[in-house]
């Protein structure tokens, strides 16, 4: 009898074509991986740097733009995860072929424990079944993480674009302002809801009383979340898992990608504190050399080399965080221009008030500071050009802090951290080899 060309599967009618492709996706999965994961690799250096291009760092918008960045990132580690446990699928595969038996257990003659624990083992055709599974697997669930990511991103710029929309009406129209908030906080208790159903997977959906309007509410949130791309995949996943174990499916993906965004801060905060730590201490870093620095180094503070031939130092200083809060804490003492908004002369008032430069004792004053990037990293700061000519040959050490004399107690705060002190921002030690 001719073999159907169709199956039953859940009341549709499975293709024949398409049971094939199903059964030979793991090559479409390794060829889309490597290739995918090569693009990927690329990606978040240039969306980092066109970032920093685009927007000043810190703002809303550059961090919506490093959730992006740790999304795609994100989705880099399961395919490298995906092609391992495929690596080792191949290799299964291979010994199975050419030792179809799997172990002999007479050769090995194990006892006891270790004799039981090979019995319950199974063949090499069930560990290839079972690594076909989580190869599959692996391949989808890391498409929900990422789906996740981009998710939270697309719903943090629906609250940046309606704080940016009311604050400029905040002192224009107050009606007008005060109608936008209670829309916001409609749509943040309407985000509420739909967080609680996601965590219990469909609470609103499975009841009468709420199925009917919760449905236009979730509609609206597809495309806010771009959840639409994703939703069917955890919904099979979900699905298909029995029991109280498909309640933990929702946890499971939030502790993923909160841990994510938890372990990538982590290791900035520590790049951050260990060069800190390290100015500090005075030790050499070559962080801190434009012609010694790798582009991935943490980067604060640079001069031109770790020798100097000529008569001036050119520094460049990064825009951290902490200028612009010690700038608010001290109630805006500039005409109450925002920080990011000053101009160059501005910034080098502020700055002979509050950043302390000196060549070993000597204080430098009176420096022109420069809003400017970084000619590599492209991230914002500024740069001066301090003139070293009445300085002797030899070594000498670059110190930038910020001086503290008069400050409030608030701003002192961002000053002094757990592990270390801004009053010492950068020690650079360098070579004047005088013209």
């Amino acid at each position: 009898m001719e073999e159907k060309q169709t199956t039953k599967y859940q009341g549709e009618k499975t293709p024949r074509w398409l049971k094939t492709i199903q059964l030979n996706s793991w090559e479409a999965e390794l060829l889309i991986s490597a290739l995918v994961l090569y693009t990927l690799f690329q990606i978040p250096d240039y969306l980092d740097q066109w970032a920093l291009q685009s927007f000043e760092r810190g703002s809303r918008l550059h961090r919506l733009f490093s959730i992006i960045e740790k999304a795609i990132r994100l989705l880099s580690f399961g395919y490298i995860l995906h092609i391992l446990v495929r690596g080792v699928w191949v290799a299964s595969v291979g010994l199975s072929y050419v030792f179809p038996k799997g172990i002999d257990q007479r050769s090995l003659k194990f006892k006891g424990n270790f004799n039981k624990e090979l019995n319950k083992s199974g063949s090499l055709v069930k560990m290839v079944l079972r690594l076909e599974q989580l190869s599959s697997i692996i391949y989808g669930i890391s498409f929900i993480f990422f789906g996740t990511l981009i998710g939270f991103a697309s719903f943090i710029f629906s609250f940046i674009f309606f704080f940016e929309l009311i604050t400029p009406l905040m002192n224009e129209n107050s009606y007008l302002a005060g109608v936008i908030g209670i829309f916001i906080l409609f749509y943040f208790l309407l985000t509420i809801l739909v967080f609680i159903d996601f965590l219990t997977n469909g609470y609103f959906r499975r009841k009468n009383w709420s199925a009917d309007w919760f449905y236009y509410v979730a509609f609206f949130f597809r495309i806010v979340t771009l959840s639409f791309l994703y939703r069917r995949s955890l919904l099979v996943l979900i699905s298909n898992t029995k029991g109280w174990k498909s309640y933990l499916i929702p946890f499971i993906v939030l502790g993923v990608v909160a841990g994510f965004l938890w372990m990538d801060g982590t290791i900035k905060d520590n790049e951050r504190d260990r060069y800190y730590i390290s100015s500090a201490s005075g030790d050499y870093n070559s962080a801190n050399y434009e012609n010694t620095r790798n582009p991935d180094s943490y980067l604060v503070t640079t001069i031109q080399s770790d020798i100097i031939h000529d008569n001036t130092l050119k520094i460049f200083l990064k825009d951290i965080g902490a200028f612009g809060g010690i700038y608010v804490f001290e109630g805006k003492t500039l005409n109450k221009t925002k920080w990011d908004e000053l101009t160059s002369d501005s910034i080098s008032l502020y700055f002979d008030k509050r950043l302390a430069v000196k060549i070993d004792d000597t204080p430098i004053e009176n420096i022109d500071w420069f809003k400017t990037q970084h000619p590599i990293t492209s991230e914002f700061g500024f740069t001066s050009f301090v003139d070293i000519s009445d300085f002797e040959s030899g070594a000498h050490f670059l110190k930038i802090g910020i001086d503290t004399t008069g400050m409030k107690a608030e701003a002192k705060r961002v000053v002094e951290k757990d592990n270390y002190s801004l009053q010492t921002i950068s020690n650079i030690y360098f070579i004047y080899d005088k013209p």
